[in-house]
């Protein structure tokens, strides 16, 4: 244990110097993985490192679905993103009992149709070709094992693909169609720890790691993230409390390409029925507070989220999801 807090405290420090080192833009592609999933997470902030205990943890900290109460647990939602993007998730997780847990998720945007155009033959201007779309998914399976009641580890392995739609291109054998398509494996990597003190859990993840991808000849990696947190359930330090509980968590993210940012979160539930949900983003440029509730009764449950953009006022960022546990 305590060479674990050392090796934290260390990471922690670093991390903290690293922040001011210099700024970090425009240095991955395939965007849409940073966008958060989840109605239960969003709703938090996506302080969800640690408290992510169910197959939405597939997104945030692999690790998590070691956590799972029951056998079976599985999640489906929605996301109404800014300029009229969607996204949709779809988590399960199955407890193998000694085997450990199994997983599999999967998240695929919905742009909706783009305008294509082509230069005119004298160079002056832009002829339009039609509509077309482009597209995006990413689907992982993954495996989390508790080794300890302490400590439990997590890995994810996806694939992830991105289509940006066709273009003509000529050479002297003459014009052909290529087709502006990326993919690559990607692996996420978690783990939990449990110091001993009432339910307060330690967690560490790794998201988006992958090898280097090209468009013609623009190259680039996934949005990887390193993220740190703490959680806990504060109402442990009172007493028995069996009706209600109150889980706070507090993440640090350290992403390829852009600052720190610091995730804050909150969860009051009411016998286990009814949850009331806040939390803040640090260190974003437009996104900030966000807060939802969830209704949970005989394994169902129904969550909603809302989250803040400065800049999109018009643009109401809403999250739903439905899911089930036995």
């Amino acid at each position: 244990m305590k060479k674990f807090i050392v090796f934290i405290s260390i990471l922690l420090v670093f991390l903290s110097f690293n922040a001011y080192a210099m700024d970090k833009v425009a240095q991955t592609g395939c965007g849409f993985l940073d966008v958060g999933a989840g109605a239960r997470a969003c709703g938090m902030g996506e302080a969800f490192t640690v408290l992510g205990q169910d197959a939405t943890a597939l997104f945030y900290n692999p690790s998590g679905i070691g956590e799972i109460d029951g056998s079976f647990d599985l999640c489906a939602g929605g996301t109404q993103w800014i300029a009229d993007i969607n996204y949709i998730y779809v988590a399960t997780v199955y407890d193998a009992g000694t085997w450990g847990n199994f997983g599999f998720s999967l998240i695929a945007p919905d742009y909706g149709e783009f305008y294509g155009t082509v230069v005119t033959a004298d160079g002056a201007g832009y002829d339009t070709t039609g509509t077309f779309n482009v597209s995006a998914f990413c689907a992982g399976v993954s495996y989390a094992r508790e080794f300890t009641d302490k400590f439990t580890v997590g890995i994810q392995a996806k694939y992830v693909s991105q289509f940006l739609g066709e273009n003509e291109k000529g050479d002297s054998t003459g014009y052909y169609m290529e087709d502006n398509r990326v993919w690559t494996p990607s692996f996420d990597f978690g783990l939990l720890f449990y110091p001993g003190f009432k339910s307060f859990a330690f967690g560490m993840s790794v998201r988006n790691f992958s090898p280097r991808v090209t468009y013609e000849r623009l190259g680039f990696e996934l949005p990887l993230t390193f993220a740190l947190g703490v959680g806990m359930d504060v109402l442990d330090l009172l007493g028995d409390h069996p009706d209600y509980s109150f889980n706070v968590g507090a993440d640090m993210l350290h992403p390829r390409d852009w600052q720190e940012q610091y995730h804050l979160g909150g969860e009051f539930g009411f016998k286990d029925m009814i949850f009331l949900r806040a939390g803040y983003k640090f260190g974003y440029s437009e996104e900030g507070y966000n807060v939802g509730f969830g209704i949970g009764y005989a394994g169902i449950r129904l969550d909603y989220s809302y989250s803040q953009f400065d800049l999109f006022d018009d643009d109401m960022v809403n999250r739903f999801s439905v899911g089930m546990a036995f």
